[in-house]
Parts: structure tokens; sequence; C-alpha cells
């Protein structure tokens, strides 16, 4: 019979960005301001970006950038825009095991796969958490 066993391989630089993107997204998408039902006609934006990788020799990554978009694309920044009620916000990611940043970032993990023939293989698989209130499989008997 198959079974899987979970690697766990230090996260790429794409798996750090897109772990990055999940969680503003899911950090931002709590203001209302970025609901479905808002409409905007442009926008800027500017992102403080700083990224510090840890253990390892690769120096931190610290970037500044500014998203204009829509009817704002070459405009000046004015006095309204200035003094218009705006919001901060700081998203920090804490070190997290690799496997843990992929599944809360909904990313494949790595599994060693070994066949029936005893052959194993690396995979990558969504893993998903169980629900809380997942039901007892009807071939097992509760306690056992």
């Amino acid at each position: 019979m198959p079974s899987e066993v979970s690697i766990a391989k230090p996260l790429s630089g794409t798996e750090c960005l897109d772990a990055c993107m999940s969680s503003l997204r899911t950090a931002l998408g709590k203001d209302d301001r970025f609901s479905t039902h808002m409409a905007y006609s442009g926008f800027r934006a500017v992102i403080d970006f700083k990224f510090m990788p840890s253990m390892t020799f690769v120096p931190d990554v610290e970037r500044t950038v500014e998203v204009v978009d829509g009817d704002m694309v070459g405009a000046e920044l004015t006095a309204d825009m200035v003094n218009s009620p705006t919001f901060g916000m700081i998203v920090e990611i804490p070190v997290r095991p690799p496997n843990q940043v992929r599944e809360e970032a909904k990313m494949p993990q790595p599994v060693l796969v070994t066949d029936s023939k005893g052959q194993a293989h690396e995979e990558w698989k969504t893993v998903g958490k169980a629900p809380k209130n997942a039901a007892v499989p009807k071939n097992k008997m509760k306690g056992l």
C-alpha cells in the first residue's frame, strides 16, 4: 500500500514571495475599502517591503514599491491627496517551518511517496487542514 511522508524542504524565492502576497491579501482583505462592491476610477499605493530571510547568507531586501493605476497615471501628488484620510498597516510574517508557510498560503508541499513496490519518489501535493468538525470514518470506532 502506498505511503506518504512530508518533506521539510526550504522555501524557494518564488514561494517566499507568494507567501508574502498571500499574507498581505489576507490582512488587507479585512478592510472594507477592498470589498468587491467598492469601485475606484484609479488609485495610488505605496508599499514598503522588507524581506529578512532566516539562517542564510542572502542579504535582507528592503524596497518601496509605488503602484499607480487608472485615472491617476501621470497625476501629480496634490494637497487633496496628501490631506485625504489614509491608513497605514504593518503586516508582520513570523519565521515558521517551510511546510506551515506553504499550508497557510495554500501552496503545494513536497511529499515523499512510496509505492507498493517500495520505490520512493517526491511529489508536490496541496495539503489542506482537516475541518474541525470532521466526521469519524464509518469503518473506525471512536476511541481507537
